[in-house]
């Protein structure tokens, strides 16, 4: 039983039925935009009125707020969901229409999960595990970054015959571009004017004519 804001007792509403792994699943997605906003501070309370469910939910799908925490790293780094996104895009279409799809996606995604680990940071968290510190070199690296870059790649289609240099060096280009956006400013999403900019750089280069 709790009891609302008027007062009145109600029953607490029971969480739908889920597997174990769903549960896990939906119950990161909820933690993550806080851990974007609270870091290290999150509490479980707040978890778990996010998720919809009770706190003791919580831990009878982790065993403590730091497996949560350390899951939610996890998926913080991967790229599953980005590449879905981007495999999404329509591939018909103007090119600059195409690209500006893919820079908004992968600058959304670099922004979510950059959010994260700096507040998670600033907050007192580090990337001590071993498989955290093997994911970040992996990042550094790009390599775990290679199904983005494919899917970027597919978005080219026939025009990637009209670039100069090869396809795939062609999109490392464009990733680097969209990693470096957003230095010596705010952390923020790129606008649309920005992600257009991006893309005629990316088409055009830097002189005018």
């Amino acid at each position: 039983m709790v009891v609302d804001e008027t007062g009145a007792v109600r029953r607490r509403r029971r969480a739908p039925a889920m597997s174990p792994e769903q549960r896990r699943t939906e119950i990161i997605r909820s933690t993550l935009p806080l851990l974007a906003t609270h870091g290290l501070n999150v509490t479980t309370s707040q978890i778990a009125k996010a998720a919809g469910i009770a706190e003791g939910t919580v831990f009878r799908a982790f065993a403590d707020k730091t497996e949560l925490i350390t899951a939610c790293v996890e998926a913080a780094l991967r790229v599953d969901e980005l590449v879905d996104q981007l495999t999404a895009i329509p591939p018909e279409g103007p090119l600059p229409g195409r690209l500006a799809a893919a820079v908004g996606t992968m600058d959304a995604y670099f922004f979510r999960m950059g959010s994260v680990l700096s507040t998670l940071a600033t907050t007192g968290y580090r990337l001590d595990d071993a498989k955290h510190r093997a994911q970040t070199k992996q990042t550094e690296r790009l390599e775990h970054l290679r199904p983005v870059l494919t899917a970027v790649a597919g978005l080219l289609g026939a025009d990637g015959a009209r670039l100069r240099v090869p396809t795939e060096q062609a999109v490392r280009f464009l990733f680097g571009l969209v990693v470096s956006s957003g230095l010596g400013r705010a952390p923020r999403q790129l606008d649309q004017a920005e992600i257009d900019d991006v893309v005629g750089f990316f088409l055009h280069g830097a002189l005018t004519n």
